[in-house]
């Protein structure tokens, strides 16, 4: 099972060649700076770490930060805290590997939908990608409004479109939804984007 793992982690690193690269620095003076790149094992991790402690006696009374972190789900530093175990941010950087860029849309906004306040959460967030849905070119309430009505989210004579609401239609839906709007799109779980194409339909009368 471990020979395994190792062998579809080596063939996804291999395939889609993307990192999470985390900016550790020192808080004392010398303020030392290494960026340590998941994933990573344990002999890499002892290197930079002696790396961040160069200069100081007492190295493990040495507190660190994340001063930076490069990687393709742009909001990940909110996220993260230096003190998480390396071993939990390999699982990470293994997880993000294996998304593409739509994937990694949803991650961001899926952050943003949560309660994050740990690392559990954020591994969790990685896993219910799947549970959500992105639609391109739907960032603000109006075009939300817009995309409701055009996906018969709402009943109402043809010849009143052109002065509803949009942008209210928009709002309520977002108050009552699990959703957030990237600037990409719109990111909402499954469950919600289906009443927009089922019969859940709210009817205007004139």
């Amino acid at each position: 099972m471990g020979s395994n793992l190792k062998r579809k982690s080596r063939i996804i690193i291999e395939k889609n060649g993307v990192n999470m690269k985390i900016l550790y620095e020192n808080t004392e003076a010398p303020i030392n700076r290494v960026w340590v790149t998941f994933p990573l094992n344990e002999n890499d991790a002892v290197k930079q770490m002696l790396a961040l402690t160069k200069g100081h006696k007492a190295e493990s009374s040495i507190t660190y930060r994340i001063a930076d972190i490069d990687s393709p789900v742009r909001n990940l530093k909110k996220y993260l805290v230096a003190d998480m175990p390396f071993d939990k941010l390999n699982e990470l950087a293994i997880k993000i590997r294996e998304m593409d860029k739509e994937d990694w849309l949803k991650f961001s906004g899926v952050l943003d939908c949560k309660s994050i306040s740990g690392m559990e959460d954020v591994l969790g967030a990685a896993e219910d990608i799947e549970s959500y849905e992105f639609i391109s070119s739907v960032t603000s309430n109006r075009e939300l409004g817009g995309y409701l009505v055009q996906q018969d989210f709402l009943e109402c004579p043809k010849h009143i479109l052109p002065y509803l609401d949009y942008c209210g239609i928009g709002e309520e839906y977002y108050a009552d939804h699990d959703c957030i709007f990237m600037k990409e799109g719109f990111i909402v779980r499954k469950e919600s984007c289906q009443t927009m194409e089922t019969g859940h339909t709210h009817t205007i009368q004139i």
